[in-house]
């Protein structure tokens, strides 16, 4: 019997590395869908594109064997489209922008129009550069003012069950969380929560202890600093006398996350510790309190939090309590977890829009294979 012949898939190329990572959210938006195509990303330096060889461009090919090339990115790749049009690949743009936007995109070479008219869709960055598009293709495409991609995957689901029954047994009261903690922070989140407590006395900690194994010995240090305490591994309930609550059963942190209008990233008060990712408390509607140490992603994200108002930065140790007081207003706290949701899931009706544009182009064209 002759081997199957593999399904064509949805190429995703970037040509600025920057929006690698956006094509990833939209290739797992892409793998959810019943049917899904496969999908191939490339664009950064984890997974380079062919560049202009044509060999390399034909083995690219080959290789992963495309129906559609979505393309993305400040340059078109004449090359890759030459090559993709010989073949009989549609082709798909995002973000687009027209020539001379702001940012420094350089969009089209000496003939726009003409490489415009190649492709299928055209998914423009706004309503401007739309209109600015419409102008460069004269109707001759379809130019959609989708948006701008998410350039963060959305938060997974939890378990509803365990969450409704979190809920029932915490009631009314505020609370917050200390989200991944590391022993060494220990002290200072229960400090934070004495000084809370002043403002809020019906406040409640949930301490969710970076290694579930330290359950116990957090535990025993929030009992000696004298609050009253239950741990999650021990089956133990929350009930109106329980100040702090350690959630040391290896669950899901979505579980925590979505109890708790404030979150503090253990870990961000230490050098050179790690800290968790700020994007899935912040996409579930959690206010941000957060030290001064993070790099990479995280700290780029945190800095983004900053200066939007989604988050407060402190100093130090003595400054936790403090920030925490203040966001547990529900005013304040509010305001902060909205704009902390709005960077975190910004894009994400563009991608799906994507997506669905995708999907529904594979099926009127001959179906996904």
């Amino acid at each position: 019997m002759p081997a199957a012949t593999p399904a064509r898939g949805v190429w995703l190329h970037a040509t600025d590395a920057a929006l690698t990572g956006a094509l990833r959210v939209l290739a797992r938006q892409l793998a959810e869908r019943p049917d899904a195509p496969p999908t191939w990303v490339t664009g950064d330096a984890a997974a380079p594109g062919p560049g202009e060889d044509l060999r390399a461009i034909d083995a690219a090919f080959d290789r992963f064997p495309t129906r559609l090339l979505v393309l993305a990115g400040p340059a078109l790749p004449a090359a890759l489209m030459d090559r993709a049009r010989a073949r009989n690949i549609a082709l798909m743009l995002v973000e687009a922008v027209p020539p001379g936007a702001r940012g420094g995109w350089r969009l089209f070479g000496a003939q726009p129009r003409g490489q415009l008219g190649r492709f299928q869709q055209i998914h423009a960055r706004d309503e401007a550069a739309a209109t600015a598009l419409r102008r460069q293709v004269r109707d001759a495409v379809p130019v959609l003012p989708t948006g701008r991609l998410a350039r963060f995957a959305p938060v997974p689901g939890c378990n509803i069950q365990e969450l409704d029954a979190m809920r029932q047994s915490i009631g009314a009261r505020p609370v917050w969380l200390a989200h991944d903690l590391p022993e060494a922070e220990a002290d200072a989140a229960f400090l934070a929560h004495s000084h809370a407590l002043r403002r809020a006395h019906r406040l409640l900690m949930i301490a969710q202890p970076r290694d579930p194994a330290g359950g116990a010995t957090l535990a025993s240090r929030a009992a000696e600093v004298g609050f009253v305490c239950a741990r999650r591994s021990a089956d133990e309930e929350i009930d109106e006398t329980t100040q702090v609550y350690v959630a040391d059963a290896g669950d899901d942190p979505g579980l925590f996350l979505r109890l708790a209008p404030v979150t503090f990233l253990g870990g961000s008060l230490t050098a050179g510790a790690p800290i968790p990712s700020p994007v899935i408390p912040a996409a579930l509607g959690s206010a941000l309190v957060f030290g001064p140490h993070a790099e990479g992603d995280e700290g780029r994200f945190m800095d983004q939090l900053r200066t939007q108002g989604g988050g407060r930065q402190i100093n130090g140790p003595s400054d936790l309590g403090p920030a925490v007081s203040a966001l547990l207003s529900p005013e304040a706290g509010a305001d902060a977890a909205l704009r902390a949701w709005s960077l975190a899931t910004d894009g994400s009706e563009a991608t799906l829009a994507v997506a669905d544009a995708i999907c529904d182009w594979l099926t009127l064209n001959g179906g996904r294979g």
